[in-house]
């Protein structure tokens, strides 16, 4: 929801335009991608069509061709 926030668990939120990505250890982090993917590490996250590789060290572009 651009402009507004977007909840993250009970206590939690991002900006508008992100999405929330648990951590380990149950925090949340903010993604900066709305669409994006979070990663397996709890820190990283990648922009959408792509998927985390090396647990969260990087970002592959996704083929459909592929699923």
């Amino acid at each position: 929801r651009p402009g507004g926030l977007v909840p993250c668990g009970a206590t939690g939120s991002c900006r508008g335009g992100q999405r929330c990505c648990q951590a380990r250890g149950g925090s949340w982090g903010c993604c900066p991608f709305a669409q994006g993917s979070c990663c397996s590490d709890g820190r990283h996250c990648c922009p959408v069509g792509s998927r985390c590789t090396g647990g969260g060290w990087g970002c592959s572009p996704q083929r459909w061709d592929l699923l």
